[in-house]
């Protein structure tokens, strides 16, 4: 069984994928953030299959995997406490920032001023054009979760392509766990009511996960920084489909195509470009 278990594909493939799935389905009657708490067990399984449950030291990949699993319940739980858009958009943008300075001030603490300015430019401005891209689309759920796993997909493949496995492993596994909610959502039909517009701090998941991924490929793995820009295009793409089907399956076939589309093609450059391997 623990054979089975240290299997790269359990535990970035099959086990997030099917405990998403089947959460969606358990929880989905009961909450309509469903899909957010059933991507949370099956990454927190993920994480424990991967790395374990040690949390020290402390490295950069480890913060990752903190501050992502922290946003899960902190996007779930803030439209409660509070309801009002603007602050949601705030908080979520502020949270991305401070999460960007907590993993890589290590790295900006060896930079020239120059270099810490742009990677600050950089980095925030991504952070912030996938928030307002995500905030568009968390009107329709659909284009919500196919930017979402397709984009998550091509950081995984990317950074795993770029020889860093364990910031592949974690981003693929998400999106694995994206997927399987995403296709519970599809199976469940009209009866969960899960077709509404989500609050705009719902989205922080999916734009903090691929950011900090990305990021830290391009720091530590030498993940050309460019093949972010090509990758944050997946949810404008996705965004620009006028179809709006009524069949979910429709739907979430169509709105795909799009992200996955980039996600292999980006990848595939970057597998095919060899790059060295990582010591991260």
């Amino acid at each position: 069984m623990e054979q089975i278990l240290n299997r790269p594909e359990i535990q970035s493939a099959l086990a997030p994928f099917v405990i998403a799935l089947l959460a969606y389905l358990g929880l989905r009657k009961v909450s309509a953030l469903a899909w957010l708490w059933a991507l949370f067990a099956a990454f927190l399984v993920s994480v424990v299959l991967i790395n374990g449950v040690t949390v020290t030291p402390l490295t950069g990949t480890r913060k990752i995997i903190l501050l992502v699993l922290i946003s899960f319940p902190a996007a779930a739980l803030m439209p409660r406490l509070l309801p009002r858009a603007s602050l949601q958009r705030a908080i979520a943008a502020g949270f991305a920032v401070f999460a960007l300075l907590l993993v890589f001030w290590t790295v900006l603490a060896r930079m020239e001023t120059g270099a810490i300015a742009l990677f600050l430019a950089g980095s925030i401005g991504l952070a912030l054009w996938l928030q307002l891209l995500f905030d568009r689309l968390a009107r329709n759920v659909a284009h919500l979760h196919a930017a979402g796993f397709s984009l998550l997909l091509g950081v995984g493949l990317s950074a795993t392509a770029a020889a860093s496995a364990l910031l592949g492993q974690l981003a693929l596994a998400l999106s694995a766990a994206s997927a399987g909610a995403f296709l519970a959502w599809v199976l469940s039909g009209k009866e969960d009511g899960a077709g509404a517009a989500q609050a705009p701090i719902t989205i922080l998941p999916y734009v903090l996960a691929p950011l900090l991924l990305g990021l830290a490929a391009v720091v530590f793995a030498q993940l050309p920084w460019y093949s972010l820009l090509a990758l944050a295009a997946i949810p404008l793409a996705v965004g620009l489909l006028p179809l709006k089907p009524d069949s979910r399956f429709v739907s979430a076939l169509l709105s795909s195509l799009p992200g996955l589309a980039i996600a292999i093609a980006v990848s595939y450059w970057i597998w095919q470009s060899g790059n060295p391997d990582s010591g991260y």
